[in-house]
């Protein structure tokens, strides 16, 4: 058993530091990123494994009947929570490369210290340039802005790289202000009503497709749909296999805050 502790634990830490390599950041972006839920994990793993090996058990053992029940009561609630979230995120509204729309919005995910995007960001970039190479009428929207600690706005670098894979420059309109998705949706919406002359109003009822990581994709139409977008499908682009468990763990969290802050604040609300 301590062996085995030790060589999850070990596991755990190394997917840490290879995820912090395959995206390096600066200095405070890296000791703030969230990878480091698996060096907790890991350290946790390994300290249980050396408690054991001292004392020949487990240090939860040694926890008071109440505190074993609040610690149980908790982890068996948020476990259930997690399961039930995921279902959702699992099951996102998906649409076909050779359907119609209006206009496309390609979500940003990210983008290291040197200004290069990660794997799983190309793939949302070569998705969404199959699609446009396919529908050549509709304009994208390429959105998101410099994130915290991080020199580099990502859309600016999301542009270069669709209009790389062939798409016309003139058809990519960057939003490079956005932190978050929420943001994403509703800049976005700012910039196509300004390129077209119309009303946010008119921009929300036009067809929409949304490119961004199958993990993504779920949380990305049910914001747009809360928003006002009237008409929403997504496109799935693939996730990295190194990638999946780490995103699907930020996402499941990353989705119970959002129905937290539904339920609580009725936030985010329609754009108009």
């Amino acid at each position: 058993m301590n062996i085995l502790l030790i060589t999850l634990g070990l596991i755990c830490i190394t997917y840490d530091f290879t995820l912090i390599f395959l995206n390096p950041g600066t200095f405070l972006d890296n000791l703030t990123s969230f990878t480091h839920i698996w060096l907790l994990a890991g350290g946790l793993l390994i300290f249980a494994a050396v408690y054991r090996k001292k004392t020949g058990r487990f240090f939860w053992k040694t926890w008071k009947k109440w505190l074993k029940l609040t610690v149980g009561s908790l982890l068996s609630a948020g476990f259930i929570v997690a399961v039930i979230n995921l279902a959702f995120i699992l099951n996102p509204k998906t649409t076909e490369i050779d359907e119609d729309s209006d206009y496309l919005i390609l979500l940003g995910g990210g983008i290291d210290k040197d200004g290069k995007l990660p794997a799983s960001v190309l793939n949302r970039v070569n998705k969404a340039a199959e699609y446009l190479n396919q529908h050549e009428n509709v304009v994208c929207v390429v959105t998101g802005g410099t994130l915290k600690w991080l020199p580099y706005p990502e859309a600016p670098e999301i542009k270069r790289q669709l209009v790389a894979a062939g798409v016309e420059e003139s058809r990519v309109l960057v939003e490079d202000q956005a932190l978050d998705t929420i943001q994403n949706f509703q800049f976005s919406c700012k910039i196509l009503a300004d390129y077209e002359g119309l009303s946010k109003s008119a921009i929300l009822k036009k067809r929409f497709v949304v490119v961004t990581n199958s993990f993504h994709l779920r949380r990305a139409e049910r914001l747009a749909a809360r928003m006002g977008f009237e008409n929403v499908k997504g496109i799935a682009a693939k996730t990295p296999a190194i990638y999946v468990a780490h995103d699907y763990l930020r996402e499941i969290g990353a989705y119970v805050k959002l129905n937290a802050r539904i339920i609580l604040t009725g936030k985010p609300k329609n754009i108009v």
